[in-house]
């Protein structure tokens, strides 16, 4: 979708969207008798400005159309109903075939809060929201496509200031990372195996800015990784762990590490999941995707901090190789791990990268994952589990998250619950007592691999990856989440 700014008095197109708070007179950077008239023919149509609620009107005598979208009531304004509004207006857009869309932009004196954030969360409500993946079906005749363009309309052109093209620009550069990390995830199995994900990981590089190493089979066995190369043992296509990382043009101030779990399918190995639903499991790699996704925004940006980003891909497969329960599997750091099950595949590839990533001595690491069924009967599909050791980073996320409209929820890691690990064989069990506390103690696990005083925060992606439904500005299937809160979390240290 391209975007761009412009002066009210050089708008000429035939499409306009304006934002109206329920109950106003007027809609946003409409005021005066016009906008009265405008929100008076809406009304006659129950429309007052309600959230996700849009009119279609005619704006003048002429043919041009005028697309209201509400807000809801005013002291309940936050930014994520922007994006909604957007996202609705764009879906109304689309049913009359516009290819044009321009939005009234209010001013400072008519919204709470910066108008660049009020901007950006337009334009990444347009954006996410035209977001398709066809790359598999051939659109029916007389479907309707996204629109094309979208024009911010600003009444007073000082508004067109290098901030906001600034803010607008990196609105952009965040939703075009979403996308990306839903066309990793949706993308069927086959044609994206370890390897290839790879060689789309070393497409990030970017000369003085960001370095991609790929670790094979052969390094990974060097290097002791036993948990990614005992869950890629059951597949003919070999595991691979690639590692990225971002140097800030100026004076570095902190070290983050992201890690991602990169099961590019997961049949549940021999603990073999039931067939049902197994054709999702194609997203078993949205915590990896989620951090190439960051690292293709990163070459887009400049932020102040060194980010190692640690992706590890394997296929978790049946095969006459696949690690079967009852093994004993020793990871990077030297401790063994009593296999249970199969299908708990995940924390073995984490365990590796956590216990890797804390040798370089990280400010913060932080790993995504769509680990536990458990996570998603506890917190449904709209929240993310958040555990760790890093309080402050924790609740800057919970509060990041609630302005991009991606929810979180902390759970705790008990010392009590350790025991519930407990292996007669090995060091620890990778996993607890059957359906008992799944979700935390997938995360005591993990923290079995964090170096010692090494502040780290895992989060649980297993509900809100992958959507079955369409949202406000998410398309059915992959979500993209949590790139936009770790973008933003990034952005402010």
């Amino acid at each position: 979708m391209r975007i761009d700014l412009i002066a009210k008095k050089d708008w000429t197109g035939r499409v306009l969207v304006g934002l109206m708070f329920e109950g106003d007179k007027t809609p946003l950077a409409m005021a005066g008798d016009e906008g009265k008239r405008h929100a008076a023919v809406a009304a006659g149509e129950k429309f007052t400005g309600q959230l996700k609620k849009t009119s279609l009107l005619r704006a003048t005598a002429g043919s041009d159309k005028l697309i209201l979208a509400g807000l809801g009531k005013r002291k309940e304004f936050e930014l994520d109903r922007v994006r909604s509004a957007l996202a609705k207006a764009m879906k109304r857009a689309e049913d009359i075939g516009a290819e044009s869309v321009g939005l009234l932009v209010p001013d400072n004196r008519e919204v709470r809060g910066d108008i660049a954030d009020f901007v950006g969360a337009a334009v990444e409500g347009a954006v996410l929201s035209s977001y398709r993946f066809n790359k598999y079906r051939s659109p029916k005749p007389d479907e309707p496509g996204p629109v094309g363009e979208l024009l911010l309309v600003l009444a007073n052109p000082r508004g067109l200031t290098g901030a906001m093209r600034k803010a607008v620009a990196e609105a952009v550069a965040r939703s075009e990372a979403v996308c990306f990390a839903r066309d990793l995830a949706n993308e069927p199995p086959s044609p994206k195996p370890p390897e290839k994900m790879a060689e789309i990981a070393s497409g990030l590089a970017k000369k003085g800015r960001i370095a991609v190493r790929v670790m094979h089979k052969t390094e990974l066995e060097k290097l002791g990784m036993g948990g990614i190369l005992r869950v890629g043992a059951g597949s003919h296509q070999p595991p691979c762990l690639v590692h990225l990382t971002y140097t800030p043009a100026g004076k570095s101030k902190k070290t983050v590490v992201v890690v991602g779990k990169g099961i590019t399918f997961d049949s549940g190995g021999i603990s073999i999941k039931p067939a049902q639903g197994m054709e999702n499991m194609k997203d078993d790699m949205s915590g990896a995707g989620a951090v190439l996704a960051l690292f293709k925004w990163l070459g887009s940006v400049d932020v102040p901090v060194t980010v190692h980003g640690l992706a590890p891909f394997a296929e978790n497969m049946p095969g006459g190789g696949a690690q079967k329960p009852g093994d004993v599997i020793r990871h990077y750091n030297g401790k063994t791990a009593e296999v249970i099950s199969t299908d708990a595949e995940g924390r073995h590839l984490l365990a590796d990268c956590l216990a890797y990533g804390s040798t370089l001595k990280p400010d913060l690491m932080i790993d995504m994952a769509t680990l536990t069924g458990a996570c998603v009967i506890a917190l449904g599909d709209e929240y993310s589990a958040l555990l760790g050791t890093d309080q402050h980073a924790i609740d800057r996320l919970i509060s990041v998250g609630l302005k991009q409209g991606e929810f979180f929820w902390q759970l705790p890691l008990p010392d009590r619950y350790k025991s519930h690990l407990k292996s007669k064989i090995a060091d620890l069990k990778h996993i607890g007592k059957p359906r008992v506390a799944g979700t935390i103690a997938a995360g005591l696990f993990l923290q079995e691999f964090v170096g010692e005083g090494i502040p780290w925060v895992h989060i649980d992606i297993a509900g809100p990856s992958f959507t079955s439904e369409e949202r406000d500005y998410t398309p059915a299937g992959a979500t993209g989440v949590p790139v936009r809160t770790i973008a933003a979390f990034l952005r402010e240290l």
